[in-house]
C-alpha cells in the first residue's frame, strides 16, 4: 500500500538545479516536492498545492524573497504555510529581516551536514502544526 498520497507538500523554491536536486532528495522520503525557480512560479504553485511547508532561497531572479514572506503573511489562508529560508544569504541582518517577516526557519547554505536539515524540516513541520493554531 502506497504511502505518497499522504506525505505533506513541500514546495522547494530555488534558481539554482543543483541545489533543488540536493533539497529534494533530502526532503523526498518525508514530503511531496514541488519544485520552483522563481517567485512567480512559486506563487502559482502555492495556489494549486497549498503545501505544508515551503522552502524558500531569498535570492529570486524576479524579486526579494523576504517581501515575498511579507506577501504570505499577509493572507490569512497562506499565512498558515511553514517557511523554512535555505539561503545564500549569511548575513545576520537579514536573517532578522526573514524572521520579522514571518520566516519559521533559517539556514544558511552550504547546508552541511545535509542530514542535520531532514531532522530540523520534519520537527518544524510538527511544531509549526501547534504553532499555527495559536496564530
Amino acid at each position: 500500500m502506497g504511502m505518497s498520497s499522504s506525505l505533506p507538500t513541500v514546495i522547494v523554491a530555488d534558481p539554482d538545479p543543483s541545489t533543488q536536486q540536493q533539497l529534494v532528495r533530502l526532503l523526498e522520503a518525508n514530503f511531496r516536492c514541488v519544485v520552483t525557480g522563481s517567485l512567480r512560479e512559486t506563487a502559482q504553485a502555492i495556489q494549486r498545492e497549498y503545501p505544508a511547508l515551503l522552502v524558500l532561497e531569498l535570492d529570486q531572479p524576479d524579486g526579494d524573497g523576504v517581501a515575498f514572506i511579507q506577501y504570505l503573511q499577509a493572507d490569512p489562508f497562506l499565512r498558515r504555510i511553514l517557511i523554512a529560508c535555505v539561503t545564500q544569504r549569511r548575513a545576520v541582518m537579514d536573517k532578522i529581516r526573514a524572521f520579522r517577516a514571518g520566516a519559521d526557519d533559517y539556514l544558511v547554505k552550504p547546508l552541511t551536514p545535509a542530514a542535520n536539515f531532514t531532522g530540523r524540516m520534519l520537527l518544524l513541520r510538527r511544531a509549526g502544526h501547534i504553532a499555527r493554531v495559536a496564530r
